[in-house]
């Protein structure tokens, strides 16, 4: 889940490991996605100009939630679609939640929504299924 908008620096060079795994994938697996940190070190290094800033900008694009770890030194790039459709989820649920409607966000089966309380919930449902976003209604909280 991205914890803040990121800043230019870092949504760039996250575009730039999306760019290049997307160039050099066969379109066949899920892990073709995946760079080695060694490759994305060297191809950070035309942003940053320096390895070290280079692995700690990878660093911060794995503690923002952009690349996800595989394995040891292996980082897959999360799709632009993936990282937007869970950012607007939480907005949705903390907007909910300002407005005093008890709301969460459940993960599992795809981000979805859980709304406790029916008693606005079909209005909220009925709009998010518009857009593509799955409301959950229960009676009472937890």
């Amino acid at each position: 889940m991205i914890k803040r908008w990121p800043r230019r620096r870092e949504f760039l060079a996250y575009y730039l490991l999306l760019k290049y795994a997307k160039a050099r994938s066969t379109g066949e697996s899920e892990d073709d996605l995946c760079v080695n940190a060694g490759e994305a070190i060297d191809l950070l290094n035309v942003l940053t100009g320096s390895k070290r800033l280079s692995s700690s900008l990878l660093k911060q694009l794995v503690k923002r939630g952009f690349l996800e770890r595989r394995k040891a030194l292996v980082y897959c790039i999360k799709e632009v679609d993936a990282l937007l459709d869970e950012a607007l989820v939480y907005y949705l649920a903390g907007r909910l939640r300002r407005r005093g409607i008890e709301a969460t966000v459940s993960r599992d089966h795809g981000h979805r929504i859980v709304v406790f309380g029916r008693d606005s919930c079909s209005e909220i449902a009925e709009k998010a299924s518009r857009i593509g976003i799955k409301v959950e209604c229960v009676d009472d909280q937890r």
